[in-house]
């Protein structure tokens, strides 16, 4: 048995019942024989019961309630019957003498009293430290689980985003493929336009989707630019051609003559822009749409989108800018998505300083989104009369770099209807061998290759010389993460495209050119 000097140690089980009673007359004895060592220094009848007010104290801290009340008891005893002048009866004592007696006796049994409470207040505070030291460290460890989950549930998302952008670059490169080639059968046409349509819609949600799990991990960053806010709007509207072509709805946009300056991400306020559009057109049918652009006079620019559609209810306004929140089930009643687009819009607009608010009047009596942003430079100088530039084609050989040999094999042909010569290749090794055996203008690189990452197919052609430096590097992959943005960048790609890839867009970089006239 280890000794312990606490309160209450041998009490709560250290020790036996006899070794605690042991221990507590070893302490009496010890305090009797230090008393009959001080009689010669202290007096007899002035100080009885110095030397036993330790012991008491002691035993009852050390071994509890019962042994303390017994040195209690002896102690009371052994001062009346040693050193309290010759052995008398009580009934023969002074009356101060009997008063001290109860006096250190009453003093005595307090004493252990108060020391029990104290040590079952310390033994219950221990016990509570402990538990609060498990909760502390079980809390801990739900924080690394819930920290691992969040980032299992992010590389979960961004390969789900992956995967999904794979087999949807295809199936949007097909359907243009085939709108291109559907000469006058309206029907094929339409059948791509549908096709088209549902890819974009797809490739949202996906978007969506890796928005808000960079939300949750604050990966979401800005690139926050010089911007004319007009050409914002026009890339916004270019966006949603496709949907303000289909619909039933008068789309009416009001926009000033010049430009309008601000501090801000132009990709992502496009985005928010085109997701109140887009919601303005899957609530109303057959009704009006105006998008307005105002320069405010206190420095500030508002952005509003109103329509004659569905309306908010005013139970769902106060919740409106809620992750995942739809007024009604997804699927019924005109509800559609994942209920992210006006929480992202929300927090892009926040980001920016700006602020965005909703109102209606109630169901069926449409809605009105205001969107205010801060106000930025004056704009920019207009070119010199005599200037312009002009767009040139510059067809050339293309080599196409995809696992995926449907999508390689659709891109070619869409291609090759626009006027390049494109060839494909399926693996790493396959694309660095075609670079070696002739001269390419322009190189489209999937980075998800079975053999070697993209970023290491250009990393090789560059060190090997198979690159020269005029030739366009454009990775085409379903990873859009900031990591592998940056990875393009030093393998030194020259842009990096998400798939499905808008083939305006890649056009825009395989042969368009700029010159002055």
């Amino acid at each position: 048995m280890q000794f312990q000097l606490s309160g209450g140690a041998w009490r709560s089980g250290g020790a036996s019942f006899l070794a605690r009673y042991l221990f507590a007359l070893f302490l009496f004895a010890v305090a009797l024989a230090a008393r009959f060592m001080l009689v010669d220094v202290l007096p007899a009848r002035g100080f009885p019961f110095l030397s036993f007010f330790p012991a008491v104290l002691l035993t009852a801290y050390m071994v509890g309630l019962g042994p303390g009340m017994l040195v209690a008891m002896l102690s009371t005893v052994s001062a009346w019957a040693f050193f309290m002048g010759p052995a008398v009866g009580p009934a023969s004592m002074a009356s101060s003498d009997i008063i001290a007696l109860v006096f250190f006796a009453v003093i005595l049994v307090v004493d252990c009293l108060v020391i029990d409470r104290m040590n079952t207040a310390m033994r219950q505070l221990r016990t509570a430290g402990d538990k609060l030291r498990a909760s502390e460290m079980a809390l801990i460890a739900q924080q690394a689980e819930l920290r691992e989950a969040s980032r299992q549930k992010d590389v979960f998302i961004a390969m789900l985003a992956h995967e999904l952008r794979n087999p949807l670059a295809p199936i949007v490169t097909a359907a243009q493929l085939i709108a291109v080639r559907a000469g006058q059968d309206q029907q094929v046409a339409r059948a791509a336009g549908i096709v088209l349509r549902q890819g974009r819609q797809l490739t949202r949600l996906v978007d969506d989707l890796l928005d808000v799990s960079r939300i949750h991990s604050a990966k979401l960053t800005l690139q926050m630019t010089a911007v004319d806010l007009l050409a914002v709007v026009h890339s916004a509207i270019e966006t949603l051609q496709p949907v303000i072509d289909a619909s039933s709805n008068r789309f009416v946009a009001t926009l000033p003559a010049h430009p309008v300056m601000l501090h801000a991400d132009g990709a992502r306020l496009a985005q928010c822009i085109s997701n109140l559009l887009h919601n303005a057109f899957k609530f109303t049918a057959g009704g009006r749409i105006d998008l307005r652009v105002v320069r405010e006079s206190a420095g500030t620019v508002a952005i509003t989108v109103t329509d004659t559609g569905r309306g908010i209810s005013p139970e769902m306004l106060p919740r409106l800018f809620e992750m995942f929140s739809q007024e009604g089930t997804s699927g019924t009643a005109g509800n559609s998505g994942l209920g992210i687009g006006l929480a992202l819009t929300h927090y892009l607009v926040q980001c920016h300083g700006g602020r965005l608010s909703a109102h209606s009047d109630g169901p069926g009596l449409g809605a009105r989104f205001a969107l205010t942003l801060p106000a930025g430079a004056a704009p920019p100088a207009v070119a010199p009369a005599g200037q312009a530039t002009t767009v040139q084609r510059q067809a050339g050989r293309i080599l196409v770099v995809d696992d995926n040999a449907d999508a390689a094999d659709t891109l070619q042909e869409l291609l090759a209807l626009h006027g390049f010569e494109a060839h494909t290749a399926h693996t790493g090794r396959a694309a660095l061998h075609a670079l070696a055996q002739g001269r390419y203008d322009a190189v489209l690189l999937d980075i998800g290759l079975p053999d070697m990452s993209g970023h290491e197919v250009a990393d090789t052609a560059r060190t090997r010389g198979l690159l020269p430096e005029d030739t366009l590097v454009v990775a085409l992959t379903g990873w859009s993460d900031a990591e592998s943005r940056n990875k393009s960048v030093q393998a030194g790609i020259d842009h990096h495209l998400n798939k499905p890839v808008q083939v305006d867009a890649l056009l825009e970089l395989l042969d368009c050119r700029t010159a002055t006239a």
